[in-house]
Parts: C-alpha cells; structure tokens; sequence
C-alpha cells in the first residue's frame, strides 16, 4: 500500500519526466538533476509502489501497465501545482465581483466614503461596499483574520509590526459652538476652553487622542459633559446648547452649512489629525489588496 506521505512531489516530477522522455538521462536534464539524482529517484518509485515502473528495452526505458495507468493522474496533479499554486492569476480585479469590506469611523466616512464610492462605481462596477463597525482595540485582529480588507482613520493601534500604513490627508481641529452663546462671543481663550462643557467622541478603550495627549502635556483636562461614541452626534447637540465641541475641520464645515455653528481656531497649539489607509501584512502582496489600496488612494487624490 502506497502512503502518500511517501510521495514527494519531486519524485512525481521524475516520473513524469521519465515517463515522457523514455530514458534517465533526458528525465535528469528535464527535471534539472544530475543522472544518479535521477536514478536515485527512480529507486525510490520503485520501493514505493512494488513495481518496477520502467524497464529497460532496446529503445529505452518502456512503462509498465501500472505506471502508464498511472501517468495522466501525475501529469494532472502536476500541471494543477502549476498553474494553480506556482502561477497567481493574472485577472483584472476591476472585472470582478466583490466586496471591499471597509473599517472607517464617521467623520472619516464623511470626508472620504463618497469619493471612493464614487471612483469605485466608475472604475469597478462589479464592486460593492460594505463598512464594518469595530471599536479601535478590535480593528488588528479584524485586519489580521481578514474580517477586513482596509481600515481608514487615525490608526494609532496599527503603528505596530504587521501591519503596514500611508497617509492619506491631515486634518486640522476646530472648536465649534452656537451663535449667541452666552460666555462665548467671540473665538475662545484657553481658560475659555477650559471653563466650557464639552461635548466629545470617544470610541470605547479608544487611546487618547491628540488633544488629549496635547492638554495632556500642558497639564489641562476638558470638562466632558456628554461622551458619544461618533463625531458626526456633536453638531446637533452644539446647535442646541452650550456645550462646545472639537471636531475634524470638514465636519464643522459640513454640518455649518446645515446648521447655525460657529468655527474657530484651537487655543493651544496640538497636531493635526493625520490619517491613514492600513493592512494587514498577510495581504500586502497580494494583486487584490494592492489594487484596493491603490484605488481608495486615487480616489481621494481626484478629489482634492
């Protein structure tokens, strides 16, 4: 009985070769050994399947029954190795039909999510989109096990080894609040700032953020008077009250022009919001990831 952990694959080769070219000498340049590497091959067949596989004759190595039974399975075992494992398919991936699951948060989807629907739609019609809710401390595993393709946003958690990360855009903070609020006429001071009730988005187990980080440094903490878990809740609530709010500049803007906010500058000097596309290092090479990233990336160049 043949086990097939007996079998290497380069052992089938041999018998391919031998079986096609009739002589161990033509077999060993076929396969790229030497002759008694081949011969050595050739033994080893023979062990394993109680048969001597090839015989000698005057017009050189002649198949038995058994092994002329047994070449179209090698052939095709072979041949499937080849194309199917040592060759990656050439297709177009914007011909195809698929899903490009998408973990990105609110005000992220507010900037980009059109753009890249947009230029997907054109380049890819096949495609569709699905975005995938995650707290931040589940994204690298949901990256890692593939439950998503791409994330967008400010990914401090991927600056990690295993995942790889580029920028697409930074963003400046404003500070938002409602026309005729009572203590803020005009663009508030630090000790303003630091006076005002806050309203904030903070994810679950989030990291501080950079203006956290940057009060932080300076020894000052907000005073949070309603947390959410969304950007995009803050303005409606600014709008009808007088809590102030420190949003991304584009979602000041957008909501402004739907509703009566006011913008203006931080009191204190923090980092613009920098932010990310990032993958997993499981799917950096592969032809499907690197097209998805290099569409979400001319996406959002068109829309510059």
């Amino acid at each position: 009985m043949v086990r097939t952990n007996d079998i290497d694959l380069w052992l089938l080769a041999v018998f391919d070769a031998l079986h096609r070219e009739r002589g161990v000498t033509a077999a060993a340049r076929r396969v790229g050994l030497s002759q008694p590497a081949t011969s050595a091959a050739l033994a080893r067949l023979r062990r394993r399947f109680d048969d001597p596989l090839f015989v000698r004759s005057a017009g050189g190595m002649v198949p038995t029954p058994l092994a002329d039974s047994l070449a179209p399975a090698v052939r095709e075992v072979l041949d499937t190795v080849q194309r199917r494992i040592l060759v990656r398919p050439a297709a177009d991936p914007a011909l195809e039909s698929r899903t490009l699951r998408l973990s990105i948060g609110d005000a992220n989807a507010l900037l980009f999510l059109p753009r890249i629907v947009a230029h997907l739609q054109q380049v890819a019609p096949g495609w569709r989109i699905q975005t995938v809710p995650l707290q931040p401390a589940e994204l690298p595993v949901a990256l890692e096990t593939g439950e998503v393709d791409l994330a967008i946003g400010n990914l401090v958690l991927l600056a990690s080894p295993g995942f790889f990360r580029q920028r697409l855009a930074s963003a400046r903070y404003l500070v938002i609040r409602r026309p005729g609020h009572p203590r803020l006429r005009r663009a508030p001071t630090l000790r303003d700032y630091l006076d005002s009730g806050h309203a904030v988005a903070r994810a679950r187990e989030a990291p501080p953020s950079v203006l956290e980080r940057a009060l932080a440094a300076r020894g000052h903490v907000r005073r949070v008077v309603l947390q959410v878990p969304q950007f995009l809740l803050l303005p409606p609530v600014v709008a009808a009250t007088d809590l102030i709010a420190t949003v991304p500049a584009h979602v000041a803007r957008a909501y402004g022009a739907t509703m009566p906010l006011i913008g203006s500058p931080l009191p204190f000097r923090a980092p613009e919001l920098v932010l990310h596309q990032a993958w997993h290092e499981r799917t950096h090479r592969d032809p499907v990831g690197r097209w998805i990233r290099a569409t979400v990336l001319a996406a959002l160049r068109l829309g510059d």
